[in-house]
C-alpha cells in the first residue's frame, strides 16, 4: 500500500499531521469494528484502516501485510476484538568492564529507560466506558453461564454499542518511559563486543486483556578496557616474555605482569623460543591458565651467537 491510497483509506489529505491521524483512525476503527459494525464488509474495511494507519504512521509505503501489526484477542468477557498494537523496539545498552573482569566475570548494575506498563489503565491504553445500559451493566455484553460454561451474547438492548476512551495517563500508548535497573552477571571468558541478551528486560509490549505481562529483550553490549601485554585465547591469557639467547641458555628470572599484579616466573636453561611457562589458575574463572610464551631474541651475527655459545 502506498502513501497516497493510505491516506485516502483513512479519509485525509496527505497533509495531515500526525494528531489527525491518530484521531481519524481511532474514528474509523470504532464505527467498522467487526463487533459492533451492522456492514456487510466491516471487517475487511477495519483491517485496511490498520494497514493505512500504519503506512502514514511510518511515513512509508508498503504492501507488507506485517506492518498492520494486528492482534486479536479476548477481553474480560470473553469478546473476540481486534486492535492496532504498535511492536516496541529492543533496548540496546553497553557496559565497560576490565579486562580482570572479563577473565574472572562480574556482577554488573545497570541503570536505563525503557517503557514500562501503565499501571493507570493496566497496559491497554484505553478504558472502556460505561455505555449507559441497565441491562448489560454498561458492558454492551451480557455474561451467561450454563453449567460450568460461561457464554457471552450481545446486549439486544443496547445492541453491543462500546465507547472507548484513550488513557491520558499514557497518551494511549499503554506505558510509560521509566528507570529501570537490572542486575547482569557477566561471565568470566567474555570478549569485548561481544553482547549478552536480556530477555524480558526491554520495553513493554501492549498485549491482549487478561494476558500475562509482555516486554522486549534488552541486548547488552560489553566493551572489555585492555590490559597492556595480556590478551584471552579460549580459556587462558596469554602474555610474551621477551628475553635474550644467552638468557635463555642459561636460564633466569623475569617479572611478567598477571591479572592479579606482577609475578615471578623462573626460565629454565636450554629454553626454546616459543616455549611456554604455565602459571596456574589465572585464566577464566580460576579454571584456566595464564601462559606465558618466550620470545627469545637471537644476535644479529653468527660470532655473537658463537660467543654466547662459547
Amino acid at each position: 500500500m502506498n502513501l497516497k491510497d493510505a491516506y485516502s483509506i483513512l479519509e485525509l489529505p496527505q497533509t495531515a499531521t500526525p494528531e489527525e491521524a491518530k484521531k481519524k483512525f481511532r474514528e474509523l476503527t470504532k464505527k467498522y469494528h467487526p463487533d459492533v459494525s451492522k456492514e456487510k464488509d466491516a471487517e475487511a474495511k477495519f483491517k485496511k484502516i490498520n494497514e493505512a494507519y500504519q503506512v502514514v504512521s511510518s511515513g512509508k509505503s508498503t504492501d507488507r501485510e506485517e506492518l498492520s501489526q494486528q492482534q486479536s484477542h479476548w477481553d474480560p468477557f470473553g469478546f473476540s476484538q481486534q486492535r492496532v498494537v504498535r511492536q516496541p523496539e529492543n533496548v540496546t545498552l553497553s557496559a565497560t568492564i576490565s579486562f580482570k573482569d572479563s577473565v574472572f566475570g562480574v556482577k554488573k548494575e545497570i541503570k536505563y529507560n525503557r517503557r514500562i506498563k501503565c499501571q493507570n489503565c493496566g497496559g491497554q491504553g484505553e478504558f472502556a466506558l460505561n455505555n449507559g445500559c441497565d441491562k448489560c451493566g454498561g458492558r454492551g455484553q451480557i455474561v451467561g453461564r450454563q453449567g460450568n460454561m460461561i457464554f457471552t451474547r450481545t446486549c439486544d438492548k443496547c445492541q453491543g454499542k462500546t465507547q472507548i476512551e484513550e488513557c491520558k495517563n499514557c497518551s494511549g500508548e499503554g506505558g510509560l518511559i521509566s528507570e529501570s535497573t537490572v542486575s547482569v552477571n557477566v561471565p568470566g571468558g567474555i570478549q569485548d563486543s561481544n553482547v549478552l541478551r536480556l530477555q524480558g528486560m526491554g520495553n513493554y509490549i501492549m498485549t491482549s486483556f487478561g494476558m500475562m505481562d509482555q516486554y522486549t529483550d534488552a541486548f547488552l553490549q560489553i566493551k572489555v578496557t585492555p590490559e597492556k601485554g595480556l590478551s584471552l585465547v579460549g580459556q587462558d591469557v596469554v602474555c610474551y616474555l621477551e628475553i635474550p639467547l644467552l638468557d635463555a641458555l642459561r636460564g633466569c628470572t623475569r617479572t611478567v605482569n598477571t591479572i592479579l599484579g606482577n609475578k615471578e616466573v623462573k626460565v629454565d636453561p636450554r629454553s626454546r623460543n616459543k616455549d611456554e611457562i604455565i602459571l596456574p589458575n589465572l585464566g577464566v574463572n580460576r579454571t584456566g591458565n595464564q601462559r606465558v610464551i618466550l620470545d627469545v631474541k637471537y644476535p644479529s651475527d653468527v660470532g655473537q651467537i658463537i660467543n654466547v655459545l662459547a
